[in-house]
C-alpha cells in the first residue's frame, strides 16, 4: 500500500495557521514576571571576608580575570578579592577553588546596571544579610 503524501499548498497552509495561531513567546521585562529559573542556576557572588584569608586561590581560578586582589586589612595576607560581574562568565571555577567557603555563587541572576561600576561586588555585610546577594553599589559602600 502506498502512502499519500499531502500537497504542497495543504503543507503551506498548515504551517502558517500554526503560525498565526501560537501565542506570544515574549514578555515586557521588568514589568511582567518571567519564568524563574531551574535551581542549579550560577548568578551573583557571595563573599564574606571573616572567612577570607586572601590566599588568591579565587584570582589564579578566573578564566576571565574577572576578580582583582586590592590591598585590605581585614585578611591575613593583606588582600582581598573585588569581583567584577561584568567580565565575569559566572564558570564556578573560583567557587571551586576557595579552600575556606569564603566565596560563592548564589541564584540572584537579575544583574543588571545602568553604570559599570554598580557591577563590582565588595563583600557582603554577614551570612544573614539577604540584601541583594552581596551586591553594593558605590553609595552603599560609603
Amino acid at each position: 500500500m502506498k502512502r499519500k503524501l499531502p500537497r504542497p499548498g495543504v503543507i503551506l497552509f498548515e504551517a502558517l495557521r500554526n503560525a498565526f495561531k501560537k501565542k506570544k513567546s515574549t514578555i515586557i521585562y521588568p514589568f511582567e514576571a518571567g519564568i524563574k529559573p531551574e535551581t542549579g542556576l550560577r548568578g551573583a557572588h557571595t563573599l564574606i571576608l571573616e572567612r577570607c584569608t586572601g590566599c588568591r586561590a579565587c584570582e589564579r581560578a578566573c578564566p576571565p580575570l574577572a576578580i582583582e586582589m586590592v590591598p585590605s586589612d581585614q585578611t591575613k595576607t593583606g588582600k582581598r578579592p573585588v569581583i567584577n560581574l561584568g567580565e565575569c562568565i559566572f564558570c564556578g571555577l573560583c567557587e571551586e577553588a576557595c579552600r575556606y567557603d569564603a566565596l560563592w555563587l548564589t541564584d540572584h541572576y537579575e544583574l543588571s546596571a545602568f553604570d559599570p561600576k554598580e557591577m563590582i561586588i565588595y563583600q557582603k555585610e554577614s551570612p544573614l544579610d539577604k540584601k541583594a546577594d552581596g551586591v553594593k553599589s558605590e553609595e552603599e559602600k560609603s
